[in-house]
């Protein structure tokens, strides 16, 4: 039986943890509004990926264990983390924030290190771009809805076809 899993989403608690060259507000969607949206879409599981902080996960939950609606709703913990270069990577199932700024080598030891899987997202997007190096990561995200362009996510999924990558959206 499929489920149906958000992996790559932020809420208010992003703001402000974005890299320095980014604009400090990320998001505008509170933990309520995400919890709702989710609901209505009849989700299973989230992710919260903020910008280089785990803040908005603990914060989600507590949310959800107040309000029994969301019970049906399993949150994970994640963050999307900036490397050394600008790109970004996605690491699931941490529970510890790792700092941004990092190689991305060094990143992915500390996301296998807290027994996590890492995912390249958004990896031939125009800006910010971890490119051919997606390859170190577990996962390849293959469409995101935020690339400006139409080749990047077809890129990005002929990618992880051509390195029989596992392809997430």
């Amino acid at each position: 039986m499929p489920v149906k899993t958000e992996l790559h989403c932020h809420n208010s608690f992003s703001n402000f943890h974005v890299g320095t060259e980014e604009p400090p507000y990320d998001c505008n969607v509170s933990i309520r509004d995400q919890l709702d949206r989710s609901h209505s879409l009849g989700l299973d599981a989230i992710f919260v990926t903020n910008h280089n902080t785990l803040d908005g996960y603990r914060q989600l939950l507590q949310y959800k264990k107040d309000h029994s609606k969301f019970k049906n709703i399993a949150v994970f913990p994640a963050e999307e983390i900036t490397i050394d270069t600008g790109a970004h990577v996605l690491a699931y199932g941490i529970h510890n924030e790792i700092k941004s700024g990092l190689t991305l080598d060094e990143l992915i030891d500390e996301v296998r290190k807290q027994d996590g899987i890492s995912s390249a997202p958004h990896p031939f997007s125009l800006l910010d771009a971890l490119r051919d190096d997606a390859k170190k990561c577990d996962m390849v995200e293959v469409f995101n809805s935020n690339n400006v362009d139409i080749l990047s996510n077809a890129k990005a999924t002929q990618f992880a076809l051509e390195h029989n990558m596992i392809q997430v959206s």
